[in-house]
């Protein structure tokens, strides 16, 4: 200090500021490398924040990245896809390739399933297979691709087309199968076991682009033998680079979109991740909005970390005030040094979302399969705007942090701060409970207001959010002054205890320490606890659901089966045969197809009518209506689900136009119901109709009831014997498997409440460390008293208990608000669900008990550390 006085006085007489290279060498610098420990803590937990928001972005990114075709690594994206739900006939290719005369463009037809290897327990899932594609194509169309297939051996590329078992991998797929060149292998496709042989191996990169790991090819002519089909699912179409490219591939499409040589729907590569991009906006903002809390939550740790700090130099800011330093000046200094600590943060933040993005985006790929689509996972990588993202979020949440503490420093008179020793008043902020009334007040207000609408039955609850924010804001401004309270009750109730009344005098009067710890404290709980009011109630819906729609003896699938959007479905004829096996009453088949409603994707499912209200049941939410209500004009009745009907603003009774293969169908809708299995909507039709108008001829899952007699588990292990390639599951045992997805489907969440409590956690050791650093005269008392070292770490740890509880207490009342809120507010506007409230209150007393377990210990061991090294300063 004493070297930096000249050259500040010298400085600040002739500008009246002092230069920000000056003040970091010499007064940042000098402090951080002295409290390097809190330093490095801080920049680590606040990187933390700003990690865990990237690693959600490139997870997000990653998802919809993933809703892309296999095929388009092979040759490039396509410029129109034409697809249909039952099948393009081979036939019509021809047809297809006439109308577009001589227009310059290729036409590539596919045939896509999944692959599975057969695993040692048919009951389960399959081992280790997720969501490997086989794609049936023209090789002889694509023989540049083919001509790179390694490891041929002696067979030509002519005698491998010949060979209906070939088989074609990736090299990450042989090596995960240990698989070498000429081997066979038992896979499931379509519910049959299948031998193939590994003719090749193909490349790793094609054209400079990676391709996928989970790729397998077969030559289209070959597949389509082997499943004894004469229809194709898509034809992609390619336009070559030229000069009128743009015009031939809109010609292309008109053609397409006007010609009668198919029933499909025409669409292109860019519609597929705009679609899923639409399908999954509002599971994708959740997961952002909540990552932004431990970025929160680090910031109340940046404010108190630098408040610490202004405690620590008061006679530095004393000094330069009184050289003529003025008070704009010292707030821009310490802006500055936050504005550094934001930087650095960013920089932490950019590597750790680098390294946490790997297990977000298996987490988020997961989810969206679960619940959406069928994607792929592709590579993490950070871009520009991840970095960019990443520094302006470290820099803006030190900003917003540092602002008070530098207001705090630059307006507190120089006298003022020598007069009032290392312990920093409250701040002047959280001595106003009425404007934390005002905000909570101003938040239920925002409720009344309707969700923003970002596309076709897309739906954002921005004033949902709005809310839970003004709730977080108006609850940390009440639950500050709520350390007073506990700190006169301890006071007061243990007179005889110097350790309790040392603890509660601290926490009777307060620092701005004690306020930014509380606050940290009361924002991780109250939405840790809101978000586990939403698991509970979510996962009592769902199971009571479950238990209600579950009522088949049997319930069968394909191995491999993923849900709704999996290739891998069962054959009619496959399932024909099943349901001819003794002891077989009736089977119950489902099947859902693709659709568009008012200009958004949605599922049309199929499932036998015949079966409702005697073996099958559906949750009813309206209706149904009785069949005699229906218009003439109607060649259907539909029953929509909740979710649907709110993004499409169905009602019972209203009437509804598809477009099918089959020509125009208008629906009627007979009622509303839960269905809690798919989030893109349902409207479910007589199965027979489905059949009908889409050419269907295989099948998601089917529910097999029993004749009277007949033990389940002995049909079980019997049926699986016969049929090795299918997944035959009880009652209970699927349930207990939906149960597994859902708890997938919120792991990433409880990541990011656990993240939000140990950043917490954290800024609770960091500050009581702050507060004995600043009470060296007041434990040098403690210790001529003849208090032990185990008795001041004693009252360390029930001050960081105290701060705790008053966190706890007020977070676990406004988790209940939160909670309510998140189900009837920001869930239902953006899933359409109404779930069935859960009092999580087994998982508050254990999220209780371990944190102020935690906070006990955390104070505890803070005071033994410091105590450890500690040299009490002259009384």
């Amino acid at each position: 200090m004493k070297a930096t006085l000249p050259s500040a006085r010298k400085r600040a007489r002739s500008t009246g500021k002092i230069s920000l290279r000056l003040f970091w060498s010499r007064f940042s610098w000098r402090h951080a490398r002295e409290d390097w420990l809190q330093t490095l803590l801080m920049l680590l937990i606040l990187g933390l924040g700003v990690g865990t928001f990237l690693s959600i972005r490139i997870a997000n990114r990653s998802a919809v990245e993933g809703f892309r075709l296999f095929t388009e690594s092979l040759k490039g994206e396509s410029d129109w896809i034409l697809e249909a739900p039952g099948g393009i006939p081979v036939q019509t290719l021809p047809v297809i390739r006439e109308a577009l005369g001589s227009l310059p463009v290729e036409m590539f037809p596919v045939l896509e399933r999944s692959l599975t290897r057969v695993p040692g327990n048919a009951r389960g899932p399959a081992e280790g297979t997720a969501s490997v594609r086989l794609l049936g194509l023209d090789l002889v169309q694509l023989r540049p691709v083919a001509s790179l297939i390694e490891g041929q051996g002696d067979d030509s590329f002519w005698d491998i087309l010949h060979q209906d078992d070939h088989l074609l991998l990736s090299p990450f797929l042989a090596e995960k199968w240990n698989l070498r060149i000429g081997e066979s292998v038992r896979l499931i496709l379509q519910g049959s076991t299948e031998t193939f042989t590994l003719k090749g191996l193909l490349p790793e990169v094609l054209d400079g682009q990676p391709l996928p790991k989970n790729l397998a090819v077969i030559d289209l002519r070959a597949l389509l033998q082997r499943l004894e089909k004469d229809t194709i699912d898509r034809v992609e179409f390619l336009v070559p680079e030229g000069q009128r490219r743009d015009q031939v591939a809109k010609a292309v499409g008109d053609i397409l979109r006007t010609t009668e040589v198919h029933s499909g729907r025409l669409r292109s590569p860019r519609d597929q991740q705009v679609d899923g991009a639409s399908m999954t906006a509002a599971f994708r903002l959740n997961l952002t909005v909540l990552s932004l809390i431990a970025l929160l939550v680090g910031m109340y740790l940046i404010a108190q970390t630098l408040d610490a700090t202004v405690s620590r130099r008061r006679r530095e800011i004393a000094t330069l005030r009184s050289l003529g330093i003025p008070s704009k000046e010292i707030f821009r200094l310490w802006i500055a040094e936050a504005l550094l600590y934001g930087v650095a943060a960013g920089i932490i933040g950019i590597l750790i979302g680098a390294l946490l993005s790997t297990v977000t985006v298996e987490a988020v790929t997961t989810t969206v399969r679960a619940l959406y689509r069928d994607t792929v996972q592709s590579a993490t990588k950070v871009t520009s705007g991840d970095v960019i993202s990443g520094l302006l979020l470290g820099i803006g949440g030190s900003f917003l942090a540092a602002w008070i503490p530098a207001r705090d420093a630059a307006s507190t008179p120089p006298a003022q701060f020598l007069r009032l020793g290392k312990r920093i008043p409250p701040f002047p902020i959280f001595q106003h409970p009425w404007m934390g009334t005002a905000a909570i007040i101003a938040g239920a207000g925002l409720l009344l207001l309707p969700p923003w609408q970002r596309g076709p039955g897309v739906q954002v609850p921005v004033a949902g959010y709005g809310a839970a924010f003004l709730w977080l804001t108006g609850g940390t401004l009440l639950t500050v002054g709520s350390l007073k309270w506990i700190g006169s009750g301890i006071h007061r109730c243990f007179r005889d205890s110097p350790t309790l009344i040392l603890a509660g005098g601290s926490l009777r009067t307060p620092t701005s320490r004690h306020q930014l710890a509380v606050s940290g404290f009361f924002v991780a709980i109250a939405m840790a606890a809101a978000m586990t009011f939403l698991i509970s109630s979510f996962q009592h819906t769902v199971q009571s659901w479950l238990t209600h729609r579950l009522r088949a003896d049997l319930f069968i699938s394909s191995i491999g089966f993923q849900g709704g959007d999996s290739a891998q479905r069962m054959p009619g004829e496959l399932l024909d045969r099943l349901e001819r096996e003794p002891g077989i009453a009736v089977m119950d088949r489902s099947r859902a197809v693709e659709i568009r409603i008012k200009d958004f994707n949605t599922s049309l499912a199929g499932a036998r009518f015949d079966l409702l209200g005697d073996r099958q049941q559906l949750l009813w939410i309206r209706g149904p209506f009785d069949e005699d209500r229906r218009p003439d004009s109607a060649h259907a009745t539909g029953y929509a689900n909740e979710n649907l009907g709110r993004r499409a603003g169905l009602s019972p009774g209203d009437l509804i136009t598809l477009a099918t293969p089959d020509g125009p169908k208008v629906i009627w809708i007979g009622g509303l119901h839960a269905d809690y299995g798919r989030d893109n909507g349902v409207l479910l039709i007589d199965l027979p109709l489905l059949e009908a108008w889409y050419r269907i001829s295989d099948y998601d899952t089917a529910g097999v009831f029993l004749e009277d007699g007949f033990s389940p588990a002995e049909v079980q292990a019997r049926l699986m014997d016969q049929y090795p390639g299918l997944a035959i599951r009880q009652n209970a045992e699927l349930l207990e498997a939906a149960l597994t997805i859902f708890n997938q489907t919120f792991a990433v969440t409880r990541a990011l409440q656990v993240i939000g409590l140990v950043v917490a956690l954290a800024g609770l050791a960091l500050g009581l460390l702050s507060l004995l650093r600043e009470s060296s005269r007041e434990l040098a008392l403690q210790r001529t008293l003849g208090m032990s070292r185990h008795q001041i770490a004693m009252t360390t740890g029930l001050e960081g208990l105290g701060i705790a509880l008053a966190g706890l207490i007020a977070g676990i009342l406004l988790s209940l608000a939160l909670g309510l809120m998140l189900v009837f507010v920001i869930n239902r506007q953006s899933f359409g669900w109404t779930l069935q409230i859960a009092f999580p209150w087994a998982d508050y007393a254990l999220l209780g008990a371990s944190v102020l377990l935690l906070s006990l210990v955390i104070g505890y061991v803070s005071g033994r550390l410091y105590l450890r090294k500690w040299k009490p300063d002259p009384l």
